[in-house]
This record gives structure tokens, C-alpha cells and sequence, in this order.
């Protein structure tokens, strides 16, 4: 059986192993550091993964591997710095693995980069929040203009996650905060976002996902709602549910349409409750760390890649999802809940979760009783990451 390879072995990748792993697939996780996928007993390949900080040894290893296997492994990307190091090698990979076209055709970078995704999304009437773009010093220009609040984040962020240390975004109350946080941005070429901040709580987030194939038809289709992020307001998911957003699928398969995307897709809107509007937030040409919810709601969307990529017919069954499973990312989702209790003055409202459904099924992002290694994995790396803060 043509293998998978997993890279990046994050909770994200860690989604990613347990869906093929459980289908029976061979999958060898490959990462820069041991993260929480890499202690999953779903890595059934007979190396298991690749733990290799410097790029070049991950490519070399990665080539040594292909030499191996003449059908080609599935490549599956499961962060924006994989999806980097798979465009950069793209010439070199291709001839020993398969991957999705858009990491070739310049569709996934057209999805990573804040600046020409918007840009994209207007071209098909998809409303995006106001922005303004520029170098440190052309955003600083153009301070008379902005209105407050609003948040200030990286166009692309794997170039600079070193410097942004886990965060996504500065929130910005006021011209003295904006000045204050602007003195710390980095000089040079880089292009930062200043975009207005969507009112309302983050249960107004919807997402969507799905596999689209060679004609940018989906598969495996899945939509949710966003109920907490870690860190609280403009962060990753920690608390999800899956429910029916017939909107959001709509013009997440319009704009993928348009860009003639082949590929894994992730989407994310917030309701703009001012006029009731969807306003896209992202969306990314991978996995996204909430993905897991889609298995236990029923949807395989990193099945569907494999089997469309591995030259298979996608033979999955395709029976509407599982309304109601909520998906938890644990200590992170718990802290974000106690944030909201002692920040009744932050710049969102506490997410309201009274008009959600109550849940039907539960699930999580790493804990998983058939899998308990990855959940002592992701603890000894949280102690790991707070020694090193600590630290310095």
C-alpha cells in the first residue's frame, strides 16, 4: 500500500495520522522537534518518523525514503512552515512523492498570504474586513487613517513565528497602544496587517473544510462553529461544535472554485452582527488544528486527499454530518474560559454558547482513549516550552 507521510506532528498533524492510520494506512510522521503526533501509535510505517530540526536532513531523509518506495508516499502538510518547505523542494519532491497541486501552482501561496487572499475574496463579492497593509514604517504613515480598535498581524506568519513567540495577533484599544505595539515590530520588508476587529463574541466564527479534487469539486464537506479560541479572542480553536452553516460551505466552495484550488481547505467567517454579513477571516491550504471534529462528525477530509492523490477512486461514503460534536482542546480551552470570567472588559464579549445546541457527542484534540500517548506527549512538551520561557 502506497504510504503517508505526515508533516508536522503538531495536534494538527496528529489528526491527520489517526484518520489514515485508522484506515489502514502505513504513516510515517515527520516533524523538526518530538511533538505530541510523534508518540501516536497510529504511525504504522516501519521507520515510524523522522525527527530532524535542520531542513536539509529532513529533505535528505525524505529522498531516501522515496528511493524506497517507487508508487510514490502522500505528502500531507500540517503547518504553514511544511507547506513553505514543500513549495521551496517542490521541483525536487515531486519526482519522489505526491502532494496536492496547489503547492505547485502558487494557489496555496495565493491562500497564505493575508494580502492576496483578501484580494481574491473580493473578486467574487466575498466581504472582507477593512485593513490597511504596509512595512512597519508605511503602517506608522498611515496611522491618521485607522480606526480603533483593531489588531495588527504578520501577512505571512511562518516567516516571522520566532519573533511573534506563539501569538497570532496584537489587539489594539487605542492611537497610544498602536504606537506603543508599533515600536516593536521588526524594520525591513515585511508586510504587516493592520484589519478592524469583527464586533461580537467568538461563537459567531464558522468554519468549513473539505477535500477539492482536480476540478475544485469538495468532498467530505464539513462545517462548524468556532466557541473559544486559546489565546481568547483572536487565537486557534479550542472549543468546537460541529453545525450546519450552509452560508459559509456556499462561499467557501465559491472562492475555491474561482481560484481553480485542488487541494485540503480550511475556511473561517465571523457574522458581523452590525448588518448580519459573513466577513471572511482566513483560510488555509492544509489541515487546521479543529479538523479531528470533522472525523467524529463522520467527514474524512485527509482520507479523501489520500485516496484522490494516491490515484484511488474517493470511495468514502458521503452521508451528511453528525450535528452537535463538540471537540475540546483541554488546558487551553479551560484557560481561555477562566480569561472571560476575569476579563469582563476585554475587547470581545465572552463567547455566548446559549444558543448553540447542547452536544451530542464529545471529542478531543489530543486525548484519545485508544491513543493515550500523544496526551503525555503534548504535557511533557508544555514542560518543556515553560522551562524555556522560564529561562530566558
Amino acid at each position: 500500500m502506497i504510504p503517508a507521510i505526515v508533516l508536522g506532528l503538531s495536534p494538527t498533524g496528529l489528526y491527520a495520522v489517526r484518520e489514515l492510520g485508522r484506515a489502514g494506512i502505513p504513516v510515517l510522521g515527520v516533524a523538526a522537534q518530538d511533538q505530541a503526533g510523534a508518540w501516536s501509535r497510529h504511525l504504522t510505517h516501519s521507520d515510524r518518523k523522522i525527527i530532524a530540526a535542520d531542513p536539509s536532513r529532513r529533505l535528505a531523509q525524505l529522498l531516501a525514503l522515496a528511493d524506497r518506495h517507487p508508487e510514490r508516499p502522500v505528502l500531507i502538510p500540517c503547518s504553514d512552515q511544511d507547506i513553505a518547505f514543500v513549495t521551496e523542494h517542490a521541483d525536487t519532491l515531486k519526482t519522489g512523492f505526491r502532494f496536492q497541486q496547489s503547492y505547485m501552482n502558487g494557489a496555496a501561496d495565493t491562500l497564505l498570504s493575508k494580502a492576496d487572499f483578501y484580494a481574491l475574496c473580493r473578486e467574487v463579492d466575498i466581504i472582507v474586513p477593512s485593513q490597511w497593509q504596509g512595512t512597519r514604517d508605511e503602517i506608522a504613515a498611515l496611522a491618521d487613517e485607522i480606526a480603533f480598535p483593531c489588531l495588527i498581524k504578520p501577512s505571512l506568519i511562518h516567516e516571522v513565528k520566532d519573533f511573534m513567540a506563539g501569538r497570532k495577533v496584537w489587539t489594539i484599544a487605542d492611537r497610544a497602544e498602536f504606537d506603543r505595539i508599533l515600536a516593536r515590530l521588526p524594520t525591513g520588508d515585511m508586510i504587516w496587517l493592520v484589519q478592524e476587529i469583527i464586533p461580537g463574541p467568538e461563537s459567531e466564527i464558522t468554519l468549513f473544510c473539505a477535500w477539492f479534487d482536480a476540478f475544485s469539486r469538495p468532498h467530505q464537506a464539513f462545517t462548524a462553529r468556532k466557541l473559544r479560541q486559546y489565546p481568547p479572542g483572536f487565537g486557534s480553536a479550542s472549543l468546537v461544535q460541529s453545525h450546519p452553516e450552509e452560508e459559509t460551505q456556499e462561499q467557501s466552495t465559491r472562492l475555491m472554485k474561482h481560484l481553480g484550488y485542488q487541494g485540503i481547505a480550511a475556511t473561517e467567517f465571523k457574522r458581523d452582527f452590525r448588518d448580519g454579513k459573513l466577513k471572511v477571516i482566513e483560510s488555509n491550504p492544509r489541515p487546521s488544528l479543529w479538523f479531528s471534529v470533522s472525523t467524529a462528525a463522520g467527514k474524512q477530509v485527509a482520507l479523501a486527499a489520500y485516496q484522490d492523490l494516491a490515484g484511488l477512486d474517493i470511495s468514502l461514503a458521503d452521508d451528511p454530518q453528525q450535528q452537535g460534536v463538540r471537540w475540546h482542546y483541554g488546558l487551553k480551552d479551560a484557560y481561555s474560559a477562566l480569561f472571560y470570567r476575569l476579563n469582563p472588559n476585554f475587547i470581545l464579549p465572552a463567547p455566548d454558547l446559549s444558543e448553540i445546541p447542547a452536544p451530542t457527542s464529545r471529542t478531543w484534540a489530543v486525548a484519545g482513549f485508544n491513543d493515550p500517548g500523544p496526551a503525555l506527549g503534548e504535557m511533557i512538551n508544555f514542560a518543556r516550552k515553560g522551562w524555556r520561557r522560564m529561562i530566558r
